[in-house]
């Protein structure tokens, strides 16, 4: 084990010093992990797939006006939607820690109740003018509630597109 892990740090490393092709794609693909790591977090505050699936495909549009983007993958017709809201954002304590050489510093930071806008993206999968599936492309978690031991969430897309 100790032996590939030395492997791995002599391929990887000279190519993310260097600043060839493959770092360059290597932090793409970490941007890209850190968006689908925020989508995936969301998961458990959105509800809007099971809100939207089975009802018409024209109540969605009528609601929310026309898609941003139309696409067909594999015959199945995809509609993108991308809305921005501002939200209400309540007031939040969080700590941050550093670590300075041996030591932990733990900062304890307050946050004011403020807006915020917020941005979702979502893909509708329609067939025979119902909707068989909604997915969240971009999300991000969002307080609501107090903040307490345990903070009350919901997600962009929850707020944005949900019933």
């Amino acid at each position: 084990m100790r032996l590939l892990k030395e492997f791995m740090v002599i391929t990887a490393l000279p190519m993310l010093l260097c600043g060839c092709g493959a770092g360059k794609s290597l932090q793409a693909g970490a941007a890209k992990l850190t968006d689908d790591l925020g989508t995936a977090l969301t998961a458990p505050y959105t509800k809007v797939d099971s809100q939207w699936r089975g009802k018409p495909i024209a109540t969605f549009e009528s609601k929310f006006g026309a898609p941003t983007d139309r696409s067909a993958a594999g015959g199945t017709p995809v509609l993108t939607w991308q809305r921005s809201r501002v939200v209400r954002i309540p007031a939040r304590t969080y700590d941050q820690t550093e670590y300075v050489g041996n030591m932990v510093l733990t900062k304890r930071i307050f946050s004011p109740e403020h807006d915020q806008e917020v941005s979702c993206t979502v893909a509708v999968t329609a067939k025979s003018g119902m909707i068989t599936r909604v997915k969240p492309l971009s999300d991000r978690v969002v307080p609501v509630g107090e903040d307490g031991f345990f903070p009350s969430n919901t997600s962009t897309c929850q707020i944005i597109f949900g019933v």
